[in-house]
C-alpha cells in the first residue's frame, strides 16, 4: 500500500492515487477534471507535519485541502466566523449542515467542514461549497 503520510519520495501521481483511493479514484478524477470549471487548480505538496496534501486554490486563495486516505479522498473547507453562517444557507445535504454546526472552532478562528469522498455522489455538494468559498471574504 502506498503511504503518502510517511514517504516524501512517493509522489501522489495517478498510479499511486488509484492504489490508495481504490474505488473512490474515479470520484477524485472527476473532481480534478471539474476544478477548471471553477477557475481552481490542485497542487500536491509534501509537508513534514502532514505528509502529502492537496491544496486547491482559486487565484491566490485556498479553497480547500485534500488528502488521500485508504479507500477515500478527504477534503476540508475552512470557514472563518464571518462566512461560516452562509454554509447553512447553501443547498447542500442536511447531514453536512448538521455536522458543520457541531464542529468546534479551531484556534479561535476557523470552523472546518470535512467531507470524505467515496463516490461521485458527494461531488455536487462539494461544487456548491467551492462556489461559496470563492465568493466568501
Amino acid at each position: 500500500m502506498v503511504n503518502f503520510k510517511k514517504d516524501p519520495s512517493i509522489e501522489p501521481n495517478h498510479e499511486n492515487l488509484s492504489v490508495t483511493l481504490g474505488e473512490s479514484f474515479t470520484a477524485y478524477k472527476a473532481l480534478c477534471e471539474n476544478l477548471s470549471d471553477f477557475g481552481a487548480s490542485l497542487e500536491w505538496r509534501y509537508y513534514k507535519d502532514g505528509g502529502w496534501l492537496a491544496k486547491i486554490t482559486h487565484k491566490k486563495s485556498t479553497i480547500f485541502w485534500g488528502s488521500a486516505e485508504v479507500g477515500f479522498f478527504s477534503i476540508a473547507f475552512h470557514f472563518n466566523e464571518r462566512n461560516k453562517h452562509g454554509v447553512q444557507e447553501l443547498q447542500i445535504s442536511d447531514k453536512l449542515k448538521k455536522t458543520f454546526l457541531k464542529t468546534p472552532v479551531v484556534g479561535g478562528k476557523f470552523t472546518s467542514l470535512v467531507i470524505d469522498i467515496y463516490s461521485e455522489k458527494e461531488l455536487p455538494d462539494v461544487y456548491k461549497l467551492i462556489e461559496y468559498k470563492k465568493r466568501a471574504k
